[in-house]
């Protein structure tokens, strides 16, 4: 079984994460891999770990506004290798990474089952809705989209749809080295420190990790901050300037740091005391399931993907609408209680590792693209009164 994953974005955002692990994982389930994505990092990195990959042009829809009627402008417009490639892989299966990748996807292939992987909370309705008459399988990668799924695409459409949550590797999260992580940052080994890994877009809600360190550090003065993100399409400088601005304002120049050049998450997770992660439309929550497996308890805002990952005050803390003052509330009581801590984390290492993996992700793929498969033979099989 041959299966060409395509998408349209190179840089290492979650998504594109996903999807190589994905790719490097499903030849353990007797799935033949091929990639095709522009040129850059996601590129190099499936190139280096042996997967077949092909160069795309590089399209993807803008942020602001999600303004997909553009983006579907420019797919209409650009000439596109897809076909091409698909000519050379003779693949079974397309499978897009994203809907920019699926709308160029089901431009250039006929004649052959195309997976649609839907990974954002909130898509355009009238273009989802036309995408997913086109896609044989839609899979949502989370529950809560899965529930936007449902609310914006016709009835008829829903039974193609699967839920298959991201997966991590939980095994790289858990050889985390304490001490290390923190020489690497800079930071005595005697001190709390409360870290948001995200990239740098408004929706992330770093103001509110900012407001609520400002608050954690009147209790805790001995308190260190670490947020980890870069502005990965170089979109919102303005942004930025306004949260380095609020830092400034709040008094934690001192204990406030920023890192921004490490894509490997799992060497500075051993670093925190507690993962702050505020967002309220987080489609899945990666980072939880990576804070999870390192053993870091987790505190999130109570909405969307983290909702359906977190048991409340078994695995993780929930705080509804996500208040940076109910955010320091519960980062303050976990701080003062080691044994509580203690309890979540082995509970969430134990979540993570049977419900969040790779292995589970692969697993669950391979059989959609064997139903999908047999389906479609089965249609296109000649019948006796064709003779």
């Amino acid at each position: 079984m041959n299966i060409l994953w395509l998408d349209l974005v190179s840089e290492l955002g979650g998504a594109q994460r996903s999807m190589l692990e994905v790719c490097q994982a499903l030849s353990a389930n007797g799935v033949n891999v091929t990639a095709a994505v522009p040129y850059g990092p996601l590129f190099d990195l499936l190139k280096e770990t042996g997967v077949p990959v092909y160069p795309v042009s590089a399209i993807r829809a803008t942020k602001r506004g999600w303004n997909f009627f553009v983006t579907t402008a420019k797919l209409l417009r650009a000439p596109s290798t897809i076909r091409q490639i698909v000519r050379v892989v003779k693949p079974d299966i397309v499978h897009a990474n994203s809907l920019p990748a699926f709308l160029a996807a089901s431009r250039s292939v006929n004649h052959i089952p195309l997976f649609w992987h839907v990974r954002d909370i909130k898509l355009p309705s009238v273009v989802a809705h036309e995408a997913a008459k086109k896609a044989d399988r839609i899979i949502a990668a989370s529950q809560a989209i899965d529930e936007h799924l449902v609310e914006i695409l016709s009835p008829r459409i829903l039974g193609r749809i699967r839920v298959i949550c991201n997966g991590i590797d939980p095994a790289r999260f858990s050889k985390g080295n304490r001490a290390e992580a923190r020489e690497r940052l800079g930071i005595p080994l005697n001190v709390p420190v409360v870290g948001m890994i995200a990239h740098i877009v408004p929706w992330k809600r770093h103001d509110a990790f900012i407001s609520a360190a400002a608050l954690i550090r009147k209790q805790r003065p001995d308190a260190q901050f670490v947020a980890v993100g870069r502005d990965l399409f170089g979109e919102h400088a303005r942004y930025f300037a306004e949260l380095e601005a609020q830092i400034k304002q709040e008094g934690l120049v001192d204990c406030f740091k920023w890192i921004k050049n490490i894509d490997a998450p799992e060497a500075i997770l051993p670093a925190f005391d507690v993962l702050l992660h505020p967002p309220l439309q987080e489609p899945f929550g990666r980072v939880i399931c990576e804070a999870m497996a390192a053993r870091v308890p987790v505190v999130a805002a109570e909405s969307a993907g983290p909702a359906t990952i977190i048991a409340q005050r078994e695995s993780g803390i929930l705080v509804r609408e996500g208040a940076p003052h109910d955010l320091a509330r519960e980062v303050l009581a976990l701080l003062a209680d080691p044994e509580r801590v203690s309890r979540l984390t082995e509970e969430a290492h134990r979540v993570v590792s049977a419900q969040f993996t790779v292995q589970h992700v692969c697993e669950q793929l391979t059989q959609e693209y064997q139903s999908v498969l047999a389906a479609h033979r089965a249609d296109n099989a000649p019948r006796k009164d064709d003779d």
